[in-house]
Protein backbone atom coordinates (compact mmCIF):
# COMPACT_ATOMS: atom_id res chain seq x y z
CA UNK A 1 0.00 0.00 0.00
CA UNK A 2 1.48 3.37 -0.91
CA UNK A 3 1.73 6.19 0.97
CA UNK A 4 1.53 9.91 -0.50
CA UNK A 5 3.90 11.91 1.22
CA UNK A 6 3.16 16.06 0.93
CA UNK A 7 5.51 18.15 -0.89
CA UNK A 8 6.55 21.37 0.90
CA UNK A 9 5.41 24.50 -0.36
CA UNK A 10 7.78 26.54 -2.42
CA UNK A 11 9.78 22.60 -3.22
CA UNK A 12 9.29 22.72 -6.85
CA UNK A 13 10.51 26.59 -6.97
CA UNK A 14 13.54 26.16 -4.90
CA UNK A 15 14.26 22.78 -7.54
CA UNK A 16 13.88 24.68 -10.28
CA UNK A 17 15.94 27.79 -8.80
CA UNK A 18 18.64 25.31 -7.63
CA UNK A 19 18.83 23.55 -11.47
CA UNK A 20 18.32 27.26 -13.20
CA UNK A 21 21.59 28.76 -11.17
CA UNK A 22 23.66 25.47 -12.03
CA UNK A 23 23.16 25.79 -15.38
CA UNK A 24 23.78 29.01 -14.93
CA UNK A 25 26.76 28.06 -13.69
CA UNK A 26 27.85 26.05 -16.63
CA UNK A 27 27.24 28.61 -19.06
CA UNK A 28 29.72 30.84 -17.34
CA UNK A 29 32.16 28.43 -17.74
CA UNK A 30 34.85 29.19 -21.24
CA UNK A 31 34.67 27.24 -24.23
CA UNK A 32 37.19 24.32 -24.09
CA UNK A 33 40.48 25.33 -25.62
CA UNK A 34 41.61 24.27 -28.83
CA UNK A 35 44.88 22.63 -29.73
CA UNK A 36 46.88 24.96 -32.07
CA UNK A 37 46.12 24.57 -35.65
CA UNK A 38 48.85 23.61 -37.81
CA UNK A 39 47.22 25.13 -41.55
CA UNK A 40 45.11 28.14 -42.10
CA UNK A 41 41.97 26.76 -43.17
CA UNK A 42 42.02 24.38 -39.93
CA UNK A 43 42.77 27.96 -37.78
CA UNK A 44 39.55 29.51 -39.37
CA UNK A 45 37.54 26.39 -38.40
CA UNK A 46 38.72 26.66 -35.36
CA UNK A 47 38.04 30.16 -34.55
CA UNK A 48 34.76 30.07 -36.16
CA UNK A 49 33.97 27.05 -34.16
CA UNK A 50 35.19 28.85 -30.79
CA UNK A 51 32.48 31.72 -31.88
CA UNK A 52 30.06 29.39 -32.37
CA UNK A 53 30.26 27.80 -28.54
CA UNK A 54 30.74 31.76 -27.52
CA UNK A 55 27.53 32.34 -29.10
CA UNK A 56 25.95 29.28 -27.57
CA UNK A 57 26.92 29.87 -24.24
CA UNK A 58 25.63 33.88 -24.65
CA UNK A 59 22.52 32.39 -25.89
CA UNK A 60 21.99 29.94 -22.88
CA UNK A 61 23.12 32.71 -20.38
CA UNK A 62 20.17 34.73 -21.28
CA UNK A 63 17.46 31.72 -21.50
CA UNK A 64 18.31 31.08 -17.83
CA UNK A 65 17.98 34.88 -17.06
CA UNK A 66 14.77 34.64 -18.37
CA UNK A 67 13.32 31.76 -16.29
CA UNK A 68 14.70 32.74 -13.37
CA UNK A 69 12.71 36.38 -13.72
CA UNK A 70 9.89 34.07 -15.06
CA UNK A 71 10.63 31.86 -11.78
CA UNK A 72 10.39 35.12 -9.63
CA UNK A 73 6.91 36.16 -11.32
CA UNK A 74 5.95 33.06 -10.91
CA UNK A 75 6.02 32.93 -7.21
CA UNK A 76 4.87 36.81 -6.83
CA UNK A 77 1.62 35.25 -8.48
CA UNK A 78 1.00 32.23 -6.71
CA UNK A 79 2.13 33.95 -2.92
CA UNK A 80 -1.98 34.58 -2.60
CA UNK A 81 -2.44 31.03 -2.86
CA UNK A 82 0.77 29.48 -1.52
CA UNK A 83 2.04 31.68 0.90
CA UNK A 84 5.42 30.42 -0.47
CA UNK A 85 8.05 33.59 0.63
CA UNK A 86 11.54 33.70 -0.90
CA UNK A 87 13.07 35.52 2.28
CA UNK A 88 11.90 32.48 4.20
CA UNK A 89 13.88 29.88 2.36
CA UNK A 90 17.11 28.69 3.26
CA UNK A 91 17.69 27.62 -0.82
CA UNK A 92 16.25 31.55 -2.38
CA UNK A 93 17.99 33.43 1.47
CA UNK A 94 20.54 31.40 2.69
CA UNK A 95 22.17 32.35 6.30
CA UNK A 96 25.69 32.42 4.70
CA UNK A 97 25.16 34.23 1.36
CA UNK A 98 28.13 32.92 0.26
CA UNK A 99 26.44 29.46 -0.05
CA UNK A 100 26.78 27.63 -2.97
CA UNK A 101 24.80 25.72 -5.42
CA UNK A 102 25.97 22.61 -3.71
CA UNK A 103 24.64 23.46 -0.05
CA UNK A 104 21.72 23.90 -1.76
CA UNK A 105 21.43 20.52 -3.55
CA UNK A 106 21.79 19.10 -0.59
CA UNK A 107 19.56 21.05 1.37
CA UNK A 108 16.90 19.62 -0.82
CA UNK A 109 18.31 16.19 -0.57
CA UNK A 110 17.64 16.55 3.36
CA UNK A 111 14.25 17.51 2.94
CA UNK A 112 13.57 14.13 1.08
CA UNK A 113 15.60 12.05 2.57
CA UNK A 114 13.80 13.31 6.12
CA UNK A 115 10.40 12.52 4.79
CA UNK A 116 11.44 9.69 2.82
CA UNK A 117 13.51 8.41 5.94
CA UNK A 118 11.92 4.93 6.33
CA UNK A 119 11.42 4.07 2.39
CA UNK A 120 15.09 5.00 1.51
CA UNK A 121 16.49 3.17 4.85
CA UNK A 122 14.79 -0.14 3.28
CA UNK A 123 15.71 0.40 -0.08
CA UNK A 124 19.77 0.75 0.88
CA UNK A 125 19.31 -2.46 3.46
CA UNK A 126 18.10 -4.66 0.17
CA UNK A 127 20.88 -3.16 -1.61
CA UNK A 128 23.62 -3.64 1.20
CA UNK A 129 22.67 -7.04 1.60
CA UNK A 130 23.58 -8.60 -2.01
CA UNK A 131 25.68 -7.74 -4.70
CA UNK A 132 23.99 -4.59 -6.62
CA UNK A 133 22.55 -5.12 -10.08
CA UNK A 134 21.16 -2.30 -12.50
CA UNK A 135 17.86 -4.41 -12.01
CA UNK A 136 18.27 -5.12 -8.77
CA UNK A 137 18.85 -0.67 -8.06
CA UNK A 138 15.99 0.28 -10.49
CA UNK A 139 13.31 -1.65 -8.59
CA UNK A 140 14.64 -0.31 -5.32
CA UNK A 141 14.51 2.96 -7.08
CA UNK A 142 11.10 2.45 -8.10
CA UNK A 143 9.56 1.02 -4.76
CA UNK A 144 11.00 4.35 -3.35
CA UNK A 145 9.94 6.82 -5.59
CA UNK A 146 6.09 4.99 -5.13
CA UNK A 147 5.92 6.18 -1.97
CA UNK A 148 7.27 9.92 -2.86
CA UNK A 149 5.17 12.59 -4.98
CA UNK A 150 5.45 15.39 -7.29
CA UNK A 151 8.98 16.87 -7.12
CA UNK A 152 10.84 14.40 -4.39
CA UNK A 153 10.09 11.50 -7.34
CA UNK A 154 12.69 13.32 -9.30
CA UNK A 155 14.86 14.08 -6.51
CA UNK A 156 15.31 9.79 -6.08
Amino acid sequence: MASSTAVPVGFHYETKYVVLSYLGLLSQEKPQEHPPASTQGTQQQLTAQHASEKEALEKIKIEIEEELKHLDEEILEAFTTTGFDCHTSPVFSPVNPESSIEDCLAHLGEKVSQELKEHLHKALESLLSKPVTYQEYRERTQETAAHASGWNKGSI
